[in-house]
C-alpha cells in the first residue's frame, strides 16, 4: 500500500479529531507527572503499574460477556486493579527484610502472567494483546473523549492545586516533615495520581505509549532545563509534539500509532541530550 499524500494525512487528522485531542491529553498529564517518575527514580514503579493496569484491561476482557460494568467500561476495572495495587507499593516501609525493588518485581512479573492467562481465557483471545501494547486511540469516539478529558482534567488539577506540597514532600521530606506535612500521606497521594493516569491512558494508547510518556518527556525536559516548572513544561511540549507528528505519521505509512511517536521522542531526547553535552563543553 503507498503511502497517503500530506494532504490526505491532514483530512485524516481531521476525521480523527478525537482520538488526536485524546493522544494529547494523555500525553500532558503522563509527561507531568513523568517528572516525578523520573526524579523519584520510581520508573520502575510505573513500568509495574502499567502492566498491573493492562491486566485490569485484560481482566475486563474476560469478564466481559458476565459483567455488564466489564463490558461497557473497562477502564473501571482497570482503575480498580490499578489502584489496589498502588495501595499494595505504598505499604513499601511494612517489611524491612524484602527490598522494596524486590516486591515492584514480584507484581509486575505476577501482572504479566496474568494478562497473558486472561487474554487467552477471555472471548477475544490473543489478538487483543496487540490492542493492548499499540492502543486504538484512532477509533476513539467523542463519548472516549470526554472521559479522558475528566479523568486527565481532575489529575491534573490535583497537581495544579498541591504543586508545592508535592514537590516539597519528594525532594527534601526530612525538612517537610519537620515543617508538619505528612509525608507518606502525600506521597500516596502522588501514586494515586499516578495510578489513575496510567489506568486512564492505557486502553487507549497502549502500554507502551504510556510508559513512553511517562519517562522519555520527562528526561528530555531534565536535559535542557533545570527549574521544576520549565522542565513539566519542556516535558509537557515534547510529548504532545511528539503525539501530534507520530500521529500524523502513523496515519501517513499507514503504522499502529505508538512506534512513529516514541521514535519522534527519541529524536526530541537526542536532541536535548546533544544540547546539553554542548552546554557542558562551552563551560
Amino acid at each position: 500500500m503507498s503511502p497517503l499524500s500530506w494532504s490526505e494525512v491532514l483530512e485524516g487528522l481531521r476525521l480523527n479529531q478525537a482520538g488526536l485531542l485524546a493522544g494529547c491529553l494523555i500525553a500532558a498529564v503522563c509527561s507531568t507527572i513523568g517528572v516525578y517518575v523520573v526524579l523519584k527514580r520510581i520508573v520502575f514503579v510505573g513500568v509495574s503499574l502499567a502492566q498491573i493496569s493492562g491486566a485490569g484491561v485484560a481482566l475486563a476482557f474476560l469478564l466481559a460477556p458476565a459483567l455488564p460494568i466489564a463490558r461497557d467500561h473497562p477502564i473501571a476495572i482497570s482503575l480498580a486493579v490499578t489502584l489496589a495495587g498502588v495501595l499494595v507499593y505504598a505499604q513499601h516501609g511494612a517489611s524491612a527484610r524484602v527490598p522494596r525493588e524486590s516486591g515492584i518485581g514480584i507484581g509486575y512479573l505476577v501482572a504479566s502472567a496474568l494478562t497473558l492467562i486472561f487474554i487467552v481465557r477471555s472471548p477475544k483471545g490473543l489478538d487483543e494483546i496487540k490492542e493492548l501494547l499499540d492502543g486504538n486511540i484512532v477509533a476513539l469516539h467523542g463519548q472516549d473523549l470526554i472521559s479522558v478529558a475528566w479523568l486527565t482534567g481532575a489529575v491534573l488539577a490535583v497537581h495544579a492545586a498541591f504543586h508545592r506540597q508535592f514537590l516539597f514532600t519528594s525532594f527534601d521530606p526530612e525538612m517537610a516533615a519537620t515543617h508538619g506535612f505528612r509525608v507518606r500521606g502525600w506521597e500516596l497521594l502522588l501514586h494515586l495520581t499516578l495510578g489513575v493516569t496510567i489506568a486512564a491512558s492505557i486502553q487507549y494508547a497502549g502500554l507502551l505509549a504510556v510508559f513512553a510518556y511517562l519517562v522519555m518527556p520527562a528526561v528530555t525536559g531534565l536535559c535542557v532545563a533545570r527549574r521544576m516548572k520549565p522542565v513539566m513544561l519542556v516535558s509537557m511540549a515534547t510529548a504532545v509534539l511528539s503525539t501530534v507528528v507520530g500521529f500524523a505519521l502513523a496515519l501517513k505509512w499507514d503504522l499502529p500509532t505508538s512506534p512513529p511517536m516514541i521514535a519522534v521522542m527519541t529524536l526530541a531526547l537526542s536532541a536535548a541530550w546533544l544540547l546539553s553535552r554542548l552546554r557542558r563543553s562551552a563551560n
